[in-house]
């Protein structure tokens, strides 16, 4: 899933559950919106029981912000966290209408090109809007991602089983 904005990551560590339910309170708080937000910490989101959703929380905007949801559950040599990054749902269906829409424009300009026997310069817009959007949502992404694992693999005093 490396070439797609989407992340699975599983943690191990030697904590209990209470232990990592206490850490994710210490960094995590109540989603707030509006204007004038002063956040404390470092992510916002719920933690409930044995599950969180979160958000790393930015002085600036990225649309491609990891969506971080996880769960916690004891296993025989520790605890394990499975942890879940993804874009926003609405982020993820601007995109689908986004490329949808590129993708219908060059099946368009091929159709033409094929029945005008000539390529055009025009011909390759589509496919440039295509790649840029890609590289946008990847790099905007997986920075913030990586940002992320790392610190939840600090926090939890864990190490990464599986990517």
């Amino acid at each position: 899933m490396k070439y797609l904005p989407f992340e699975r990551i599983t943690y191990r560590t030697n904590l209990s559950e209470q232990e990592i339910i206490t850490k994710l309170s210490g960094f995590v708080e109540p989603k707030k919106f509006g204007f004038g937000r002063n956040p404390i910490k470092e992510y916002e989101g719920s933690v409930d029981n044995n599950r969180f959703e979160i958000n790393r929380i930015i002085k600036n905007r990225n649309s491609f912000l990891p969506q971080i949801s996880g769960t916690i559950q004891k296993n025989n040599d520790g605890t394990q966290i499975e942890v879940t990054m993804k874009l926003h749902a609405f982020v993820f269906f601007f995109l689908i209408v986004w490329c949808s829409l590129a993708l219908f424009f060059f099946i368009c300009l091929c159709v033409r090109d094929i029945r005008d026997k000539e390529i055009s310069v025009d011909f390759f817009l589509p496919l440039f809007m295509l790649l840029f959007v890609y590289a946008l949502t990847m790099l905007g992404f997986k920075m913030e991602s990586k940002k992320s694992k790392e610190y939840l693999r600090k926090s939890f005093e864990a190490e990464i089983t599986n990517e």
